[in-house]
């Protein structure tokens, strides 16, 4: 069965009067599994090690391991950090934030355009970084 898209599901969600039967029966459409659970499933499907998509993410070695194992909830910035560290695309950024409970990149917001630049133009987390500093922004790690 084929996932339905957001849009589907709020439309739902909308004409139903009985928000326990759209629940149940759209029981499968949502997200369960912990957010640590869903990182490791994008790392493993990466086909490179935890090593190098931390590396690259330039976290804290120990704190991201702590992230992948269910110990410590990210926040927004450091979950962008593991974005760049990971290579993802726009939407798959978005999808993971998204999935975290945070908000997507929006082109609207200064700091999130920088963002968005550096992930179309397939930039490192010390490109984004470097862009954000210039621009007076919070970095996304220190």
């Amino acid at each position: 069965m084929a996932e339905k898209t957001t849009d589907e599901l709020m439309n739902e969600i909308r004409q139903t009067n009985e928000i326990e039967t759209f629940l149940k029966k759209n029981s499968a459409e949502f997200h369960e599994k912990p957010l640590h659970k869903y990182l490791n499933d994008i790392i493993d499907s990466s086909g490179e090690s935890k090593a190098d998509i931390i590396a690259r993410s330039s976290l804290n070695r120990i704190y991201a391991y702590q992230i992948l194992s269910g110990k410590r909830l990210p926040s927004r910035d450091k979950l962008l950090a593991f974005a760049f560290g990971l290579k993802l695309g726009l939407d798959d950024t978005d999808r993971l934030l998204k999935y975290a409970g945070y908000s997507p990149l929006y082109a609207r917001n200064k700091r999130d355009a920088i963002i968005i630049s550096a992930i179309d133009k397939k930039g490192s987390i010390f490109t984004v970084n470097e862009m954000l500093y210039d621009n007076r922004f919070k970095i996304l790690t220190t």
